[in-house]
């Protein structure tokens, strides 16, 4: 029997090898070639950060590679349960919802971190938008995230598209702590001057209903007797038992299927429209499409 599975396993490796069997999430080559992506990549549970209102679950991936100090921050923050009974203290309808901790005495316990902003241009998967943009001289996506890029500086950064998380701070660039904030509405000014570190693939709307300040009284900040929603739980999915973890897959950018998706976006054929819109994308139209994966 054990004979058995190494032949069983030897002959998958040698088909893997050679083309005929694809393993998930793989590239791979035609006959020609052209490599072909796979059209899906699952989202890892040490990036799935899991914010619990009584709205519903605001589910966000984080991304390491552009802001490896902010992620870190954010899994430590959701470690032990220190972020619950926090609230969403600020928020400014179609600016941002901003939350974490209020209490001086407690943001003292963590050091200010060192902006990451931007990053050095670099030779990953770039997909490009296909057409130009106003505040970057390209726009596109790295794995699923807009990006904003300039070859003439050498840098590139994530953009501040609705759904993105980043890391409020004082003028100090290098002031953030723990008070994060979700964007409600694009916000590219404030490109390259804050650090965005994930972006919102699910729960969204539990974003939106969350209760507002008016951005006339002390910057948004909701005045007493009220107070903002409640953070009921702040955790990674990775610190949850594997049965309980929630699983997602995103749409890999770079493949045919989001190609075909941005065509659906660019090109506006059906009878409805008269009067054909251009054929134009604003990066922060749209988001790379995320389904849920239901486990047994």
């Amino acid at each position: 029997m054990t004979r058995f599975i190494w032949q069983a396993m030897l002959v998958c490796l040698v088909a893997t090898a050679i083309g005929i069997i694809s393993l998930p999430g793989s590239a791979q080559e035609t006959d020609a070639g052209v490599e072909v992506l796979p059209e899906w990549r699952p989202i890892q549970a040490e990036n799935l950060l899991l914010i619990e209102t009584e709205h519903g679950t605001i589910s966000i991936e984080l991304n390491p590679d552009f802001a490896p100090a902010h992620v870190d921050r954010m899994r430590k923050l959701a470690f032990g349960g220190i972020m619950a009974g926090n609230r969403f203290y600020r928020v400014i309808d179609g600016f941002v919802a901003q939350g974490g901790f209020q209490d001086e005495t407690a943001i003292l316990d963590w050091p200010n971190l060192t902006n990451e902003n931007d990053r050095p241009y670099s030779s990953g998967r770039f997909t490009p938008l296909g057409n130009k943009d106003l505040f970057a001289p390209e726009v596109g996506h790295i794995t699923g995230f807009p990006v904003g890029r300039s070859e003439l500086i050498g840098r590139e950064w994530l953009l501040h598209c609705p759904g993105a998380i980043a890391m409020a701070r004082d003028v100090d660039p290098d002031s953030g702590s723990t008070e994060f904030y979700i964007v409600l509405d694009a916000q590219r000014y404030l490109d390259r001057n804050l650090t965005v570190f994930g972006r919102v693939i699910d729960g969204m709307e539990h974003v939106q209903a969350l209760q507002r300040g008016s951005r006339e009284i002390e910057n948004g900040v909701i005045q007493p007797p009220l107070q903002g929603d409640v953070i009921l739980s702040f955790r990674m999915a990775s610190d949850l038992p594997e049965e309980a973890r929630p699983k997602w897959e995103a749409m890999v950018t770079g493949s045919q299927a989001f190609e075909d998706f941005k065509r659906s976006k660019r090109i506006r054929n059906d009878e409805f429209f008269y009067r054909k819109p251009p054929e134009i994308l604003d990066i922060c139209s749209f988001s790379v499409p995320v389904r849920r994966v239901e486990t047994e």
